[in-house]
């Protein structure tokens, strides 16, 4: 199978991981690079000046967006340098592997330098991921019981104390949700009005909600805080969502909860299970097991009657289980009206795993097969190539391959 060149070049970024020449770094500074900010996870060894994502353009002018992924050591890394005529270049080892290709850094949204009137800076509530993500992100860090070993999300979180909020507050007192949330609700108001100027989302914008956990005996509660924001901000976002508000979180543990997220204004509940099949799930996810597979599986297909086919969703983390057994459970889920999705393993700070990314054959096999699952049952990618920065389910979707 032979991909497009911006389409190859990602791919190998994904598996490979990227670095940086010294004169790719002083060109980001200089062209105003979003650097890493901390929301999800972040590379190993990241420095905040480190390019968080990577523009791709094919000589046809199809764009896609790259996360800058770590080497992880295993294989070549892609080299990300500036060439004598001031453009950006890729290598692995001395071949070019940006031929055909237009690489520009993703530049950092006007927004992120803006402080509200509270004097906090907007980054504190809202983030993007890709180029035309808004995330909301309430707060920072997860009270899962254990955390996912490829997640180092926890170690991200204490290295960025400006949060918004952070779980370990919202327990029932003076720091708790209901103390918080007039002033929470104000300031990411105001923070979406100054991201609505923002080129990034001159042409749309994909509005994510999403968090760590709480505590396993209050995800009912993190529902609520949900149902709260979501409340607030729907009317506000609706001219430029183009799915509406998108809700990722852990399900709660009442079912009637999904149809206070749906009452409230949430158009799709996205719940994670990040490794689809045991023994794999019970040994990279053990938080998510001890709630149980069932757990999220069950509460995926009764969102589906509840927001509608093809707006219940789960994400995966490709590289951690066997493709053909994956696929075989996304078919599965799709026969529900459920939809999945897969972003390739990369090695995170704080990452706790015993395996290597998956090869580039490995995430060509995976994204052919998911296309084909989708395009079965009328399903679409998730977001756009511009947003799902370590995921090829929109280049395959849309033909990026011969």
């Amino acid at each position: 199978m032979i991909l497009a060149p911006e389409t190859d070049l990602k791919a190998e970024i994904l598996t490979r991981g990227v670095v940086f020449t010294p004169a790719a770094i002083d060109c980001a500074t200089r062209m105003g690079a979003k650097g890493q900010n901390l929301v999800y996870n972040a590379p190993k060894g990241f420095a905040r000046e480190r390019p968080q994502e990577l523009f791709l353009e094919g000589e046809d002018g199809y764009s896609t967006v790259v996360s800058c992924v770590s080497a992880h050591g295993k294989r070549s890394p892609v080299t990300v340098d500036v060439a004598t005529s001031g453009e950006l270049v890729c290598r692995i080892g001395e071949q070019s592997a940006s031929d055909g290709v237009t690489v520009s850094f993703v530049k950092q949204p006007e927004y992120y330098a803006q402080r509200l009137t509270s004097g906090d800076l907007a980054l504190k509530y809202i983030s993007a991921c890709g180029y035309d993500e808004l995330n909301i992100i309430p707060w920072k860090g997860c009270l899962i019981s254990n955390v996912c070993r490829f997640c180092g999300v926890n170690n991200v979180a204490v290295k960025n104390p400006n949060d918004a909020l952070h779980a370990a507050h919202l327990r029932p007192g003076a720091l708790g949700w209901e103390a918080m949330r007039a002033s929470y609700l104000g300031n990411l108001s105001e923070s979406i009005d100054l991201a609505l100027q923002a080129e990034c989302y001159s042409d749309h914008m994909h509005v994510i909600l999403i968090s760590g956990n709480l505590p396993d005996d209050q995800l009912d509660n993190q529902a609520d805080i949900y149902c709260d924001i979501t409340a607030h901000i729907k009317e506000q976002v609706a001219p430029k969502s183009t799915e509406g508000i998108v809700a990722v979180m852990t399900p709660p543990h009442d079912l009637a909860r999904l149809n206070k997220l749906k009452q409230a204004g949430v158009a799709i509940v996205v719940f994670n299970l990040e490794v689809g099949n045991d023994p794999w799930f019970s040994k990279y996810c053990p938080g998510k097991s001890a709630l149980g597979r069932d757990f999220f599986i069950d509460r995926l297909k009764h969102a589906a009657t509840v927001f509608g086919r093809g707006k219940s969703w789960t994400n995966f983390v490709l590289g951690l289980e066997p493709v053909d057994e994956l696929l075989a459970l996304c078919e599965e889920l799709a026969e529900h009206g459920i939809v999945s999705s897969a972003n390739v393993l990369h090695v995170d700070e704080g990452s706790r795993l015993d395996c290597d990314p998956p090869t580039k054959e490995t995430v060509i096999r995976f994204f052919h097969g998911l296309a084909q699952i989708n395009h079965n049952n009328g399903f679409e990618a998730f977001y756009c190539s511009k947003a799902l920065r370590t995921s090829l389910s929109n280049e395959f979707q849309d033909g990026r391959w011969a």
